[in-house]
């Protein structure tokens, strides 16, 4: 075995510290790749599938196989109770996510936001998994703490692939379901006053407020969009946040220009 010395690689595209260097590159099997300078030399990741370029368990992805072995497991049982995964399994499926993690941040300072959509959807997929299914209760709370952060860079991808297609108001709408999913996240967790000190939420708050001035109407066109769709998906505790913020923006209840969705009826007890 031969091995090559990354010297003069490394001399080419030196470290800046106080930036995120990444850039393509097509490998010799004529494979895309991406690679990321660190500051002790050069992550190399595959641009498809699993960032290492593995297929564990002969899967393109361990979220891949554990879905699958959950269907087959419901399919048996009729049920997913008694699905559960052990500490190994949640191990591997945190370094799986860690991976993930790596590559969005690549593909979101190469702006190619659809795949930071992509990633940060599985990365979320992953903690559903531990959080759902874990034999131990540390297992299931572990990835909790850095849901904010995926939620947070899922909610700008799309905002920004929203930009990049010049729709500002579907952009806002995105920003304000992260932020809140962000809250409902803390709300969870037993912490909802750790919310207002969130990072995540400073800076999707802060985008919120660029993407303001380019949306004439947006707290009403946006929110009243949401709420459709958050009544069409049955995501009733974020359709009953909406339905609240829409009574703000119309005091006067018989000006509201979505009567049909405002009332109670349209959502669950639970989420009045």
């Amino acid at each position: 075995m031969s091995y090559v010395d990354l010297h003069h690689s490394l001399k080419d595209w030196p470290y800046e510290p106080d930036k995120i260097s990444v850039r393509k590159i097509l490998g010799s099997d004529g494979s895309v790749r991406i690679q990321m300078r660190v500051e002790l030399g050069i992550v190399q990741m595959e641009a498809e599938s699993r960032p290492d370029g593995t297929r564990p368990f002969g899967s393109d992805s361990l979220l891949t196989y554990y879905r699958k072995r959950l269907a087959k497991h419901e399919q048996a049982n009729g049920t997913p109770l008694g699905f559960a995964l052990t500490p190994q399994e949640c191990n591997m499926i945190r370094i799986e996510a860690s991976l993930f993690y790596r590559r969005y941040v690549a593909y979101f300072v190469l702006e190619e936001f659809d795949n930071v959509i992509k990633d940060t959807a599985h990365s979320l997929a992953l903690f559903d998994l531990c959080r759902d299914y874990a034999l131990e209760a540390e297992d299931r709370a572990t990835l909790e703490e850095f849901r904010p952060y995926v939620l947070m860079m899922h909610a700008r991808g799309r905002a920004y692939a929203a930009l990049a297609e010049s729709e500002p108001a579907s952009a806002l709408a995105h920003v304000n379901r992260g932020v809140m999913e962000i809250i409902a996240q803390y709300e969870r967790l037993g912490h909802p006053e750790a919310a207002e000190r969130s990072d995540e939420l400073k800076i999707l708050r802060e985008l919120g407020r660029e993407l303001n001035r380019q949306v004439p109407r947006d707290s009403i066109l946006v929110t009243r969009k949401a709420l459709r769709d958050a009544i069409d998906q049955e995501r009733f505790e974020e359709a009953a946040r909406l339905r609240d913020k829409l009574d703000r923006l119309y005091p006067n209840k018989n000006l509201h220009p979505d009567k049909n969705l405002h009332p109670n009826k349209n959502l669950p007890p639970n989420a009045a």
